[in-house]
């Protein structure tokens, strides 16, 4: 008899613990405001994190302020999970205005909703930067971040799945009625009549009162100059220019050898490339080790170990991997989206790359203050090219670089852009010109004998940046 009173009451004693728990949220707290304005990216993702961390070390109840059209998927589930896993007394979210698309995903996250007059919620169907609708994959996926976001909150998942899937549908036993084939976008009014919003407000005060809690301190947080700092760094065209410095540079130090200046400034901007996207979490830290080692491959490609190009290969796959891995992210998430704009943002950092590349041959050696750049023994001497090609056979040379099979040869005083027939010729190694084609310069190694060359140090001596200027 006694066990079966106390299994009748169960449902009774839980619905007390649950509503004392709800009420002792209620009282004077601690609340940290965090914005989630304008476009969810990457930048805000690590903003909301860190903001996070300071309120759970305050004991401070979070409040979102939202009022956003949506952004990056990938940015947006990482404030839900941050959201939802938040050690704090309560989680609001304050929809002043709107909270559309990824916006919807963040305000579910949290524990209580509260809108503004006039707001709205929902149309969250994750879409392509050309406006086009993602693949299935990717909205399954969306819907089932929706649905599981809602029953975390004890929130009607239907009405969540709807707000991505127009095939749902929706019946009046829930409230409202939508018909298969049209989205769903909640209004205030539905938004209380489906218990999405528990209330409304149209001041965060007002919020704050109208959920029960007593601020004694608001704390409005900002995004820092690191988190401004970062979502600059990682917004596509910034991160299109810091690869093609970077590329530009370790081509032209690899070109060269000369370590300088644009050298220090191509480290610079892959530090930033990589810095940036590891700590939003965005690169994995193998896409900075398969870098990392794809350049120390393209440096012993550049030495005098014989690697018969395979070096070079695998270098430059080593690079164009980490340069993926570090724009895409986890593979296991990566959507459609973010693989287009990673394709994107390497087309336009290569094509740039070309262009400043063609640039600096054709207009280099005439920049006066590009030749405190230039390294004299891997320059090139290209007077000869159209004035001397027929009186190059038969003279003998010294090679000023490693030839593989390209390099610089010392011919008379001047320093010229050879080829081999295929062979890899160290530095030093005495050399003469077998053959002309067009303006390739071919030579062939030699028996060591003594060829005086004078290694002349005027600008005059050819083009500070190795190439053929005809």
């Amino acid at each position: 008899m006694k066990t079966t009173v106390f299994l009748l009451c169960i449902p009774f004693l839980a619905f007390r613990s649950s509503y004392a728990q709800s009420d002792s949220v209620k009282g004077p707290h601690r609340v940290l405001v965090i914005e989630i304005a304008n476009e969810v990216d990457a930048g805000m993702a690590s903003y909301v994190e860190r903001a996070v961390e300071q309120a759970e070390k305050d004991h401070a109840v979070i409040l979102l302020h939202v009022n956003t059209l949506g952004g990056a998927l990938d940015a947006a589930i990482k404030i839900r999970d941050a959201i939802l896993n938040a050690k704090v007394p309560m989680t609001i979210a304050f929809i002043d205005k709107r909270a559309i698309s990824a916006g919807s995903l963040i305000s579910l996250a949290a524990q209580k909703i509260v809108m503004s007059s006039g707001s709205t919620m929902g149309a969250a169907t994750p879409i392509y930067a050309t406006g086009e609708k993602a693949s299935e994959k990717v909205n399954s996926y969306m819907r089932a971040e929706m649905r599981s976001t809602a029953e975390r909150n004890h929130r009607d998942p239907r009405i969540a799945e709807a707000m991505v899937d127009e095939s749902v549908g929706l019946d009046s036993s829930i409230g409202i009625t939508l018909p298969p084939g049209k989205l769903l976008t909640l209004t205030t009014d539905d938004a209380i009549k489906v218990k999405y919003a528990d209330t409304t407000a149209e001041t965060i005060d007002a919020a704050l009162a109208a959920t029960g809690i007593q601020a004694t301190d608001i704390i409005n947080t900002e995004e820092s100059f690191g988190d401004k700092l970062i979502r600059f760094l990682t917004s596509g065209i910034v991160s299109s220019l810091l690869i093609m410095i970077g590329m530009a540079g370790a081509f032209y130090t690899v070109k060269t050898g000369h370590f300088g200046a644009i050298t220090i400034a191509a480290v610079a901007a892959f530090a930033l490339f990589f810095g940036g996207q590891y700590i939003t979490n965005v690169a994995p830290f193998i896409a900075i080790v398969l870098f990392l080692a794809g350049i120390t491959l393209l440096l012993i490609e550049v030495s005098p170990v014989p690697t018969f190009g395979l070096a070079g290969v695998l270098g430059i796959i080593g690079v164009v991997a980490g340069l993926f891995l570090a724009l895409a992210g986890n593979l296991e998430t990566l959507t459609p989206a973010r693989l287009t704009q990673t394709f994107v943002t390497l087309a336009i950092s290569l094509s740039g790359v070309i262009v400043l590349g063609y640039l600096i041959v054709k207009f280099g050696p005439k920049a006066e203050w590009l030749q405190k750049f230039r390294l004299l023994a891997t320059t090139a001497d290209t007077t000869f090219y159209t004035n001397e090609q027929a009186l190059l056979i038969g003279k003998k040379g010294i090679t000023q670089t490693m030839l593989r099979p390209a390099g610089i040869v010392l011919i008379e005083d001047r320093k010229i852009d050879a080829v081999t027939n295929g062979e890899f010729i160290a530095p030093g190694t005495a050399v003469s010109v077998i053959q002309m084609t067009g303006n390739r310069v071919v030579v062939q190694a030699i028996q060591e004998e003594v060829v005086t060359q004078h290694d002349g140090n005027s600008s005059e001596h050819g083009d500070a940046f190795g190439g053929r200027i005809v």
